[in-house]
């Protein structure tokens, strides 16, 4: 029999899907937003690029509508260049 200790490539909690849209973010207590790419999303997170020279803080609001009212909440996991893997709140 043979056995692997090797852990499964994809251990996401919730399945991601391939978005490729335009969304926005809004910093903590702003009202002002900013435009990113999300590449890809599901119920507890999302995957966005977003202009370098940005700054982008640890917790941010998640926006798929400019004009939409609330957002989400998120909380930056890493960052690698311009991509930003986020967690819901």
């Amino acid at each position: 029999m043979f056995s692997s200790n090797r852990k499964p490539k994809n251990q996401r909690k919730a399945f991601r899907k391939k978005v490729g849209t335009k969304a926005w973010i809004r910093l903590e207590s702003g009202f002002a937003v900013r435009t990113c790419n999300v590449i890809d999303l599901s119920d507890t997170g999302v995957q966005i690029t977003i202009d370098l020279s940005q700054a982008v803080p640890n917790e941010f609001t998640f926006l798929m509508s400019r004009n939409s009212g609330s957002g989400r909440r998120a909380s930056v996991k890493w960052r690698r260049g311009s991509q930003i893997g986020a967690e819901f709140l």
